[in-house]
């Protein structure tokens, strides 16, 4: 049977997860700096012995090292992600401007970016409250995915409504594509941290996006069929 939290397990919760967080933070702090030196040390050897980069494996020493910083970097975003910036936000602008930011890879690929909004729904999210650098991270990471999966000619749609199946109304965002579709084995990993199925991914991005939702009090899906993949996000909206 579920009971209440009372306050005292919740403030434990609470200062746990700061420890972990804090934790984090500076083991990857400890982690930057060996790794500085390390790339420093490689690039001064290859100064002063230029014929190091004939050597077979010279370049994959700087791949792996980038690699290690990307980790890094995402860990670390992954680790800030329940500290929320909260403000007032055009949200059709915002993701108007992610969209456009991918425009012009989208028409090189030859796949077709849109925008579509339910009618009514505009004057809802002309100001929501949220905060708006980690949606708009949240919908790059989405938007950047589905250009990968897909190939010329597929489509990729952004369509914003208000979903009312739910007990109350909810602000609905799907990302929708027709491009390869996502294993059913795959689905149920597929926003866990570190966890990734795309060479040299680091399996952070889902699970970040996860995050951000949930901390926004929402959730976010996805269902993939031969002909659709989508990833449905869902926040809440101000009581009126």
């Amino acid at each position: 049977m579920c009971q209440d939290i009372n306050p005292t397990t919740e403030e434990a919760i609470k200062k746990v997860r700061e420890e972990y967080k804090n934790m984090t933070s500076m083991f990857i702090h400890e982690l930057r700096n060996p790794l500085s030196l390390m790339k420093g040390t490689l690039q001064y050897i290859e100064l002063k012995y230029p014929e190091a980069k004939n050597y077979k494996y010279w370049g994959q020493l700087f791949e792996l090292i980038g690699e290690m910083e990307q980790m890094m970097s995402d860990a670390s975003q992954l680790n800030a992600s329940a500290i929320l910036n909260m403000s007032e936000t055009n949200l059709l602008n915002l993701i108007e401007e992610v969209v456009n930011h991918y425009r012009p890879q989208a028409e090189n690929q030859q796949k077709q970016l849109s925008v579509k909004t339910s009618p009514g729904c505009e004057a809802i999210i002309a100001s929501y409250y949220c905060d708006s650098a980690k949606i708009k991270q949240v919908m790059s990471n989405l938007i950047k995915n589905a250009l990968e999966a897909t190939c010329p000619g597929n489509f990729i749609e952004i369509i914003i409504g208000i979903d009312s199946t739910k007990p109350r109304q909810m602000l609905s965002i799907q990302i929708n594509d027709n491009g390869s579709p996502i294993p059913e084995d795959q689905i149920e990993n597929i926003f866990k941290p570190f966890v990734t199925y795309k060479k040299g991914g680091t399996g952070i991005g889902l699970a970040l996006a996860k995050r951000i939702i949930e901390n926004h009090m929402g959730s976010i899906s996805v269902s993939s069929t031969e002909t659709l993949t989508s990833f449905n996000i869902l926040l809440p909206l101000r009581e009126s």
